[in-house]
């Protein structure tokens, strides 16, 4: 008896592409949505110790824990599902991905049906209302007793125009490559969000007024960014600290190359992977390597000195021993 080869016909392929939401997937393999990190752009799920964001409204996905160049960190519905059910057939991976075609995904629901922004105003105007911090001011105390940022480093940060007072919470800028303020990073006791409307580029502190930045030091999280320079003290003179606010997004990669084809242009120049101690954290260095690569500037990587989780994780530990 003769057995037909299964062949997927190209009408079908597309099909499959245009009507399956990866986010589908990855509910029905027990993947929760991360709902306070997740916009429309990027849903973002966990499972265990494991990260998946989804993209592309749904077509694409990303492993941000996956090891540098593993062909399992990122791609279509045909991927995700070959990563989920390794052991399926090809023929099997079809059928299963044709039963998903135009469901949609409760993860998506939500975020679409989340309650609309009160404050439609862009972020750079909301930004220009908002008043420079004050000592002993709700948001200064939290930088510098619950974050245990010097004050100096705040001081610094404050003068440079990189951070606002939100009173509930740090407002600080991410900028275009004009300098506008186009997103805004919100940290708080308890808030961790970007302003409704944001484009993510990068967050910058530069602590020094050094013409040529010699070292560009890249973390995931402004406070990150803030306790780095802290860290570093007078070394950080001529470095640039940027942050990603998370995930990195067309914007904070053209952002990220514009700074290191300059970077690549100052001898000696270095790019500082300073991202999370963790799986996450990884991810983000291997994307953070390969630009730096295809900029042609020298890379290391940097980790909290006592293996803390991030930096700012360090400098509590310093604060909780001298006390």
């Amino acid at each position: 008896m003769a057995y037909q080869r299964f062949e997927l016909t190209e009408q079908d392929r597309q099909t499959i592409l245009g009507g399956v939401s990866c986010a589908s997937l990855l509910e029905d393999h027990g993947f929760l949505l991360v709902k306070e990190k997740s916009t429309r752009n990027s849903l973002k799920y966990r499972k265990d110790d494991t990260h998946i964001i989804i993209t592309h409204q749904g077509k694409g996905w990303w492993n941000p824990g996956a090891s540098r160049g593993t062909p399992e960190g990122s791609g279509d519905a045909f991927t995700l599902l070959r990563f989920l059910e390794p052991d399926l057939r090809w023929f099997e991976v079809c059928q299963t991905l044709g039963r998903y075609v135009g469901v949609e995904p409760a993860g998506a629901v939500f975020v679409k049906e989340r309650a609309p922004r009160d404050d439609m105003r862009s972020p750079a105007e909301r930004w220009a209302e908002k008043k420079p911090l004050y000592r002993n001011g709700k948001v200064w105390t939290y930088l510098t007793q619950e974050r245990c940022l010097p004050d100096w480093i705040v001081r610094r940060a404050m003068t440079t125009g990189c951070v606002r007072d939100g009173y509930h919470a740090a407002w600080f800028a991410h900028t275009d490559a004009q300098g506008q303020v186009c997103g805004v990073e919100l940290r708080g006791p308890e808030t961790h969000i970007c302003l409704g409307g944001s484009t993510k580029t990068l967050f910058r502190f530069q602590p020094g007024s050094a013409r040529d930045v010699r070292r560009l030091v890249v973390c995931e999280a402004a406070i990150d960014a803030l306790s780095c320079a802290a860290l570093d003290g007078r070394r950080g003179l001529d470095a640039l600290y940027v942050s990603t606010a998370g995930g990195m997004g067309p914007e904070t990669l053209a952002a990220l190359k514009s700074t290191l084809a300059a970077l690549s242009q100052v001898p000696g120049a270095v790019l500082e992977i300073g991202t999370d101690d963790d799986e996450g954290g990884d991810g983000f260095a291997d994307i953070l390597y390969d630009l730096a690569d295809a900029a042609g500037v020298a890379v290391l990587r940097r980790l909290p000195p006592d293996r803390a989780k991030d930096f700012n994780q360090t400098l509590k530990n310093m604060a909780a021993q001298a006390a």
